[in-house]
């Protein structure tokens, strides 16, 4: 009975949020998604689903609720502080993973969720900012790719001489190399093929209404705002849009062998003037939702 009464306080408490929610209302939007988990069924022991679940992830509340809420019979885990919550979507296995922000907590995240619940293939998704004047709040960033933008070669200087941001080269971060069976340089990771055909298809389904372009997601534990720097990093990297987990995923993921595609809504553009917009997150969690049905149906049901 006090589960289902707490339920029903959480189910109230988003029931009379404004339909545009801005920043000033983030931490009472956040507060109420955290009752929400709290009310659902904490799991007892660890997770014995089959056939293997989809992962999907997001670095905040905001970024996963609407997972959540999509999911049927709902199962809160946690594991050294990061939260999992399983169920089913389209009668499939799916776990959605809270990983918190930054590259570190993607990557602890990611390798937790991939020794618990052993997913077939991983989506990562949520906010980013432009990197591209020719994205704008609201619109979808498939990542084609990820790069580590801060994982660089700077020209050497002395002291004095002031800093020349554009003297950089990528150095990347070190992956495993399965023809030398060694881990190497590497500075880029492609999604997987599969996974990012049927993106493009979900993109493409004029009945869902996304706006989306198909690119290159950076990642690296800023937020970036130097519009000057932002520019050259599209002009050297050909980034459409930043952010701070997705290559520590799509790292972790080719490592391990594990299908990745990641996915990305566009909350704030510098180089356009377009303010942040937290409560844009729901339609790259959408998107992922429907890439997931997808990749159910068109793969794993087959």
């Amino acid at each position: 009975m006090k589960k289902l009464f707490a339920l029903l306080i959480a189910a109230l408490l988003w029931a009379t949020l404004p339909a545009q929610v801005y920043a000033s209302d983030k931490d009472v939007l956040t507060a109420s998604i955290e009752e929400y988990y709290k009310s659902l069924p904490q799991a007892k022991r660890d997770y014995k689903i089959r056939p293997r679940p989809i992962l999907i992830q997001g670095a905040m509340n905001i970024e996963t609720d609407a997972l959540v809420r999509s999911l049927k019979k709902p199962v809160v885990y946690r594991y050294d502080n990061y939260l999992f919550i399983a169920g089913t979507y389209r009668n499939y296995p799916i776990v959605i993973s809270r990983t918190e922000q930054g590259l570190a907590n993607a990557a602890a995240s990611t390798i937790l969720a991939i020794e618990k619940f052993n997913p077939i293939a991983v989506i990562n998704q949520g906010t980013a900012g432009g990197s591209d004047p020719a994205v704008h709040v609201g619109d979808i960033v498939i990542g084609a790719k990820s790069i580590p933008s801060s994982a660089i070669y700077t020209q050497q200087s002395p002291a004095g001489a002031g800093v020349d941001y554009t003297a950089q080269e990528m150095r990347g971060v070190f992956a495993y190399d399965r023809v030398d069976e060694t881990f190497k340089r590497r500075g880029e990771f492609y999604a997987d093929k599969t996974l990012l055909e049927l993106a493009k298809r979900v993109a493409a389904d004029s009945t869902h209404e996304f706006t989306s372009v198909t690119g290159t997601i950076a990642s690296a534990d800023w937020w970036m705002s130097w519009v000057d720097y932002v520019n050259f990093l599209r002009e050297r990297y050909g980034i459409t849009a930043s952010e701070m987990e997705t290559v520590a995923v799509a790292q972790i993921c080719h490592n391990v062998n594990i299908p990745f595609i990641g996915i990305r809504v566009i909350s704030d553009n510098d180089i356009n003037d377009e303010d942040y917009r937290f409560d844009i997150s729901d339609r790259s969690q959408k998107f992922a939702m429907l890439l997931a049905e997808r990749y159910i149906l068109d793969v794993l049901r087959k």
